[in-house]
């Protein structure tokens, strides 16, 4: 009788476990439509990492900010593709790869947040900005470290979070019209473009500037890269101080400040 109710009790004991884990389950999905009701109209769109562009616009250099180019720096939550109660939205991940993390409208560690990944997502909206917020909690440390981002600015192309990264990075420090002159003296007037497009530099029609480090994380100065993936590809190093931007297309050039062009920013831009 005694090993009967010693092999019972373990029997009763699970079963219990798995009942509560049920119930559970059962009670986040019940919370599913009033998360989704609550959450898709906010967080819809192309979210880039807000401390990243804030440095790299303030040191006109995606290398000086590269520290801040770690996780989640991009995303683009589409809600038309909501499925169930979930829905799988690429991320950029350190600013060079590309991942895909399933966003569930399930309750988080809290109630004011939803299951993202590993993580969580929240938002916040002031003065009609919304911020949205990630949170990752760490089990062996018991903290937990957040990220905010902000909308990439409105475009019918903002549907791809390495899109949206590119743009704000033109957006925050070289869009504009430039005059100048190149390497011979020739006078130039330019126009950079936050959706990748140049005018006036020669057979130079569309710029990406580098921002992904891993690439080459021993590179000594900002690169941008003219006519990407065509065979007229050019890049050059560039300096941006204060509103002159020095384009320099050796390292010869560079360590002699001899710039292929010297492009001045008109006032305004």
């Amino acid at each position: 009788m005694k090993q009967f109710l010693l092999i019972i009790f373990p029997l009763i004991a699970l079963c219990s476990c798995n009942s509560d884990q049920s119930g559970q389950n059962q009670k986040r999905l019940n919370q599913s439509p009033a998360l989704i009701q609550q959450f898709k109209p906010v967080i819809n769109g192309v979210w880039v990492k807000k401390d990243y562009i804030k440095k790299v616009k303030k040191s006109k250099s995606p290398l000086a900010a590269v520290e801040k180019g770690k996780g989640i720096t991009a995303m683009y939550i589409d809600t038309a593709k909501l499925k169930g109660s979930s829905i799988s939205i690429p991320v950029i991940w350190n600013n060079h790869e590309g991942k895909n993390l399933t966003l569930k409208f399930e309750p988080g560690r809290n109630t004011t947040t939803i299951v993202l990944g590993d993580d969580e997502l929240s938002y916040k909206i002031k003065n009609n900005d919304t911020t949205l917020i990630i949170y990752n909690y760490n089990p062996r440390t018991n903290e937990t470290n957040s990220a905010q981002y902000i909308r990439a600015a409105d475009n019918k192309q903002m549907n791809n979070p390495s899109y949206g990264m590119t743009y704000m990075i033109n957006e925050a420090i070289l869009s504009g019209t430039y005059e100048g002159k190149d390497a011979n003296g020739k006078p130039i007037k330019a126009t950079f473009y936050a959706d990748g497009k140049v005018t006036g530099l020669d057979r130079l029609n569309t710029y990406l500037v580098q921002n992904d480090m891993v690439l080459n994380p021993d590179r000594s100065h900002d690169e941008i890269i003219f006519n990407p993936d065509s065979k007229e590809q050019k890049s050059y190093s560039f300096i941006i101080h204060k509103k002159t931007l020095n384009l320099y297309d050796d390292s010869e050039r560079i360590q002699s400040n001899k710039p292929s062009y010297t492009l001045k920013k008109k006032r305004g831009d």
